[in-house]
């Protein structure tokens, strides 16, 4: 039966909401087969954690592959076709539309497979789950929060910034019923609140599961992601486990953070964020990755943590990371970092700095590098890495949260309560020299810059400029950029509901 229940959740997910119920009578029975037991619903849930991660959304994408391409990570040389194009932004491009239009596809398909189960598990009794109401609320909030993800990078990409002059204006579909054969395009101002209801939905129904219910199992790292010491799974099985790499309390409270910078309301921005940083400040749940986790160059590199899973909020999870990156490896060129000596500057001593051309002079940066053994005695450490921390994929950090305030800080011309959060973030990433400018905008412009260095290959300095309509670090001289050179061609395809 449990092997049935994996063909048939295979052959939801990879198939269209049109797809699926175009086979009609047959399939409405396997469906409620598969729903008719607690574990078919769980594997249903598991199923949208690893269709989320795959190479067309976060596990290449919106991560390392298509979002940094555009934000000028790397150089030119050595990118397949897509990402050479991508760089220059040549949004019509048949490759880059290649990319946009999958990348659509699959978002819209996953949120099909979330308003799939959470119509299935609205309708059920507490009874029916083996971890009972618990066990219900936690996996309604955390399709509705992985739902609303999905649709705010879709608005992100393909949509303009919010203003006051486009809020009417039509923007994207935001899906929230299964099936959907052909929704209605929403105005920006409707997506905006159907995201902000679903994210704070997940916030508030996961608040008092992850924080005093589970707090055994997520105060520390090693029980938020698979560590080999992690505690007894909760509930008596994994389901319930491993919350990081799991929609969260802290993942769903940053990105709402996140969502409202992108709206400029920094009021709730600067809130979300001081949550956030209350649990690494006061709390001590999260904490930031010293020196000798972050390239130092007196260890070995494969003693630092490529993911800074410390740091990590929330991180989706992909066995095959490490093989995919490789698979986009087409010379000794691909994927070398872009003008990083002029990011840093004199600033070698940042610990950013230090992730960089660490293996044989590569130029690459180690966060999806494979890791390799230094010497025999490094061996075990490196088969750790590769099974714990190279899956994983960041989706959000706590440093972000202090860019935000620290941003909100400026912009309400507190300088020196900016400045000095800023020093603290600095002093963190081991920067010797605490010198900031008093100046409004040049104090912006560093923290533009560091920006860029905390977000490297991970997919959100793109979306940065493009909130600020900044222009594209390339060294000497940023690429100047208009509003409409940041939006993706708005995709045909329709099929994916």
């Amino acid at each position: 039966m449990k092997r049935l229940i994996q063909w048939l959740l295979a052959a939801m997910v990879m198939t269209s909401c049109n797809d699926w119920l175009d086979i009609k009578s047959d399939n409405v029975l396997l469906e409620e087969e598969i729903f008719g037991d607690y574990t078919g619903v769980q594997m249903a849930v598991n199923g949208v954690y690893r269709e989320i991660s795959v190479t067309d959304l976060y596990g290449k994408n919106l991560s390392w592959g298509f979002a940094s391409a555009l934000a000028l990570n790397y150089i030119n040389s050595g990118l397949s076709s897509d990402l050479a194009e991508a760089s220059n932004r040549n949004w019509k491009n048949s490759s880059v539309l290649d990319v946009t239009e999958k990348t659509w596809a699959k978002a819209y398909n996953v949120i099909a497979s979330c308003n799939n189960i959470i119509q299935q598990v609205e309708k059920k009794d507490s009874s029916f789950f083996y971890n009972k109401d618990v066990e219900k609320q936690l996996i309604l909030a955390e399709m509705r929060g992985v739902r609303a993800l999905l649709h705010f990078d879709m608005l992100r990409l393909f949509c303009p910034v919010p203003s006051s002059k486009n809020q009417g204006d039509p923007a994207i579909p935001y899906v929230t019923k299964y099936p959907d054969h052909q929704p209605m395009r929403m105005t920006m101002e409707q997506v905006l609140e159907n995201i902000v209801s679903d994210m704070e939905f997940a916030q508030e129904k996961l608040g008092p599961l992850d924080t005093l219910k589970f707090e055994k199992w997520t105060k520390g790292r090693q029980h938020r992601f698979m560590s080999g010491a992690h505690e007894t799974p909760l509930g008596g099985d994994d389901f319930l486990n491993y919350r990081g790499t799991r929609m969260n309390y802290w993942g769903a409270t940053a990105l709402l953070a996140r969502i409202y910078m992108w709206m400029g309301n920094e009021e709730m921005a600067y809130k979300n964020a001081a949550i956030i940083k209350r649990f690494v400040d006061v709390k001590g749940w999260f904490k930031w990755t010293g020196a000798s986790q972050h390239g130092d160059v007196s260890a070995y590199p494969e003693y630092s943590d490529p993911k800074r899973w410390e740091e990590l909020l929330l991180g989706f999870y992909n066995k095959d990371n490490l093989d995919n990156f490789e698979k986009a490896i087409l010379s000794p060129e691909s994927f070398k970092m872009n003008e990083m000596e002029k990011l840093f500057g004199s600033e070698t001593d940042d610990y950013r700095y230090k992730f960089y051309n660490r293996y044989d002079n590569d130029r690459r940066y180690l966060v999806w590098e494979r890791p390799v053994a230094s010497s025999s005695n490094t061996s075990g450490t490196v088969t750790t890495q590769i099974t714990y921390q190279c899956p994983l994929i960041p989706i959000v950090r706590f440093p972000e949260m202090y860019h935000i305030m620290i941003e909100c800080l400026i912009n309400k011309k507190k300088i020196v309560e900016a400045k000095e959060l800023f020093s603290t973030l600095r002093n963190q990433r081991g920067v010797k020299e605490y010198v900031l400018p008093d100046d409004p905008d040049d104090l912006k412009e560093k923290l533009v810059n560091d920006m860029i260095r905390e977000g490297l290959t991970e997919g959100q300095t793109f979306f940065m400029y493009k909130r600020l309509n900044h222009g594209i670090f390339n060294g000497d001289k940023d690429i100047p950029m208009t509003a409409d050179k940041f939006i993706a061609e708005y995709p045909n395809n329709e099929t994916s509901y």
